[in-house]
């Protein structure tokens, strides 16, 4: 029997007559049912939490808070345990000077406490993403110096959830590490005079272990948040309050109307600008190519190398050679 390849456009009427949410739910269904062998590919259970429309399904709804909570307590040191959490505006204006400058923090909370917990998403390599997560910190820490006038304040965690690798000098120390910790400590004693600025990355481009490799929590947190995107059901290793807990949340037949038309359009605007980015890249790559072309076709004329046979070896048009 041949595979079914697209969605049965006779059951148009009847999912029309049905809530959006309720659409979801039937869609899911039906393909599970009837595509068991490539539902992988066919449909998408769960949010990619490393894509910022995933993203801020997540972290971006109030109702999640205790999730939110759950995956932060796995990747913060021990003593920095959050019981209970506080949104905070992901909106900010710029310094003093340039008030006309604004930025915007993915995900931004606080505790009882009063300690500032940042999570930023970074999938793409930048040269500068240490130092704009030790500037996005540290505006957030004089914040609160300008507000209450003393130096007695809370400190600021910033956690980069990574779909990058860091450049690390030490390869080999950093095989089967995870997580890196950046603070100020005294450069021989380690010494730590005070908790200022704590930034904390969750390396998951380099997180390869496969499921049955991971014992510890904060593996099986670090493979969730990776792979959560990719799953059709919650396994059998996961069965505990804290997963249950992320999974309800990022099951998309779960989302209430508006959260899913608003996931759907951060969705389309995402994979827009993906789209752009790859266009760019390969378009700055054939342009290299053309680039490194003419600069062997310059050489080899220079060396006198018949024009004819310049062009058999390069490619290029013999008119554009007799142009060089």
């Amino acid at each position: 029997m041949p595979r079914q390849r697209f969605f049965d456009l006779s059951v148009y009427n009847f999912f029309t007559r049905i809530s959006l949410r309720n659409f979801a739910e039937t869609l899911i269904s039906y393909y599970m049912t009837n595509n068991s062998e490539q539902k992988e590919n066919v449909v998408q259970r769960y949010v990619d939490i490393l894509t910022n429309s995933g993203f801020k399904a997540l972290f971006g709804d109030a109702d999640n808070k205790e999730v939110v909570m759950s995956i932060l307590n796995v990747l913060l040191p021990e003593h920095r345990h959050i019981e209970t959490i506080d949104y905070m505006p992901t909106e900010h204006q710029g310094p003093l000077f340039d008030r006309s400058k604004e930025f915007r923090y993915d995900f931004m909370c606080k505790d009882a406490s009063g300690v500032v917990f940042i999570v930023e998403l970074q999938k793409y390599w930048d040269e500068d993403w240490f130092k704009r997560c030790v500037s996005y910190a540290s505006r957030a820490y004089d914040r609160q110096n300008r507000r209450g006038g003393s130096y007695n304040v809370p400190p600021v965690y910033l956690i980069g959830l990574m779909n990058i690798e860091i450049p690390h000098p030490d390869k080999e120390f950093w095989k089967d590490r995870f997580i890196s910790e950046y603070t100020f400590r005294e450069k021989e004693s380690h010494d730590l005079l005070g908790e200022t600025i704590v930034i904390i990355f969750a390396e998951l481009a380099n997180f390869v272990k496969p499921l049955e490799d991971c014992v510890s929590e904060r593996d099986k947190m670090l493979y969730l948040l990776k792979n959560i995107g990719r799953m059709m059901d919650q396994p059998a290793w996961l069965q505990h309050e804290v997963y249950t807990r992320i999974f309800k949340a990022c099951e998309i037949a779960g989302f209430t109307e508006d959260k899913l038309i608003n996931y759907e359009q951060e969705m389309y605007d995402e994979r827009r600008l993906n789209s752009e980015l790859r266009s760019a890249r390969n378009l700055g790559r054939d342009e290299g190519r053309s680039e490194a072309k003419l600069e062997d076709a310059r050489r080899l004329k220079e060396l006198g190398v018949g024009v004819d046979i310049i062009s058999q070896a390069t490619g290029l048009p013999v008119e554009s050679i007799e142009s060089l």
